[in-house]
């Protein structure tokens, strides 16, 4: 990104010093929702000039594991026995940055936004301010990271849908049929406000495929026979995904024990990576058992303003990347878990079955 800022011509001098050799200074990270006085502090040694602020990140919350460690090194424990766990969170943000799954946005103490391809010494505190900083050090660099979850253009990017057109057509024609339906809306054909129009746009999709129709009598939209029949198909498409995959909502497990354990109460929904991993698409089953769930009854009132947004659907389908993950390996032991879980359950569910079935045979002949 760039802030527009001017750069200093070759008479003027820049606003922070260039540092030197030898020095240090300290970073003060803040990622959103934390408060900047327990985020990230570590001690660095002083960047040279030619630096970029996106070098700089790199450097410090880096892909490579061995390289991690390193940064991890340099934390202050004793001064805050917190940092690693903070330090992990941060590199989080930045993993998920890296595969397409959020952006994040910088801005420095004074909310002003960066250009990753400043100089990081452009941004440096002077080194008597606040903090003693080692001797010969640049002064402090406070970042606070802003991070926005983009599941719509994550899907594109993976390949689950073609277009982000394609996808909130998909999205929208879908919440249209659901309010239609569990709600009972009546869409009038010619209504006089502008959000009646834009529903009117997604009202004519579901027309041409023959799943709603206009009434004559009433001059609305009504869903049709083959819009039932639709319905019905998705409502035993999501049932199904209860049935196989709704026990990996609550998965604990740990990476050096055989041990998976599931509705324990105390573990993680895994969920999305399960969907991914069985080849299903991501946003389609998760906005359907949003569908199913009633989450969107809670929009009930604003659902007809939101439907155009496409932030809207970005909030519902924020778990499709706002996720935990696990390694390859571990998630592919919790699948075959979970599916070795699924069927202890059916068993136990036909044993019982069978014994009241012999019971209340015992009780008519009785």
């Amino acid at each position: 990104m760039n802030n527009g800022g001017a750069v200093p011509g070759p008479d003027q001098s820049p606003q922070h010093p260039t540092p030197e050799s030898g020095g240090a200074f300290e970073l003060h990270v803040a990622l959103d929702g934390m408060d900047p006085e327990d985020g990230l502090r570590i001690q660095l040694p002083s960047p040279s000039a030619a630096t970029s602020l996106s070098d700089f990140l790199d450097q410090v919350f880096p892909e490579d594991e061995d390289q991690q460690q390193q940064v991890i090194s340099l934390l202050d424990v004793r001064a805050n026995p917190d940092l690693p766990d903070i330090y992990e969170t941060i590199l989080d943000a930045f993993d998920e940055w890296r595969t397409g799954r959020s952006t994040l946005s910088f801005q420095n103490d004074a909310n002003q936004p960066l250009d990753l391809a400043d100089p990081i010494t452009n941004h440096l505190q002077p080194g008597d301010a606040k903090i003693p900083f080692t001797k010969g050090g640049a002064g402090g660099f406070h970042l606070h990271i802003h991070r926005h979850y983009q599941p719509l253009e994550y899907a594109i990017r993976q390949g689950f849908w073609d277009t982000k057109a394609e996808l909130l057509e998909w999205l929208q024609t879908h919440t249209l049929l659901y309010f239609m339906d569990k709600h009972e809306l009546r869409l009038q054909v010619s209504p006089p406000g502008v959000v009646d129009h834009a529903l009117l746009s997604i009202a004519h999709l579901l027309q041409a495929q023959e799943l709603i129709a206009l009434s004559p009598e009433t001059n609305t939209f009504a869903i049709t026979r083959e819009g039932r029949r639709f319905i019905g198909r998705l409502l035993a498409e999501t049932e199904s995904y209860i049935d196989l995959y709704d026990h990996f909502k609550d998965t604990a497990s740990e990476e050096d024990a055989d041990m998976v354990e599931f509705d324990t109460g105390r573990g993680a929904d895994l969920r999305v990576l399960v969907f991914i991993a069985e080849g299903l698409d991501p946003i389609r089953t998760l906005f359907l058992l949003r569908l199913y769930d009633g989450t969107l009854d809670a929009f009930g009132s604003t659902w007809q303003e939101l439907i155009s947004d496409e932030s809207f659907f970005a909030g519902i389908l924020e778990p499709v990347v706002n996720r935990q993950d696990v390694e390859e390996q571990l998630l592919e032991r919790i699948v075959g878990a979970g599916f070795v879980y699924l069927e202890e359950k059916h068993e136990e569910a036909r044993e019982s079955a069978s014994r009241e079935e012999i019971i209340q045979s015992a009780r008519a002949e009785s």
